[in-house]
């Protein structure tokens, strides 16, 4: 059999790249939700729960409020 295509990394290498990338994935970011009778908070890029509109569209029926 032939070697490996890939080098052998080692432990401290790949612990440190490890740490810089869980550092980078952070909270995410909340934006209001740009329906005018909503404007309830909602992470980017997600159906807004409280509405239930996607990019100006209904996706979800709306959360009753009650």
């Amino acid at each position: 059999m032939s070697s490996s295509m890939f080098r052998k990394k080692s432990r401290a290498n790949v612990r440190s790249h490890r740490a810089q990338w869980f550092a980078k994935a952070g909270t995410p970011q909340l934006t209001r939700c740009p329906n005018p009778a909503c404007g309830a908070v909602k992470p980017r890029q997600v159906v807004c729960p409280e509405c239930g509109q996607y990019r100006g569209r209904q996706v979800l029926r709306p959360r009753n409020r009650g």
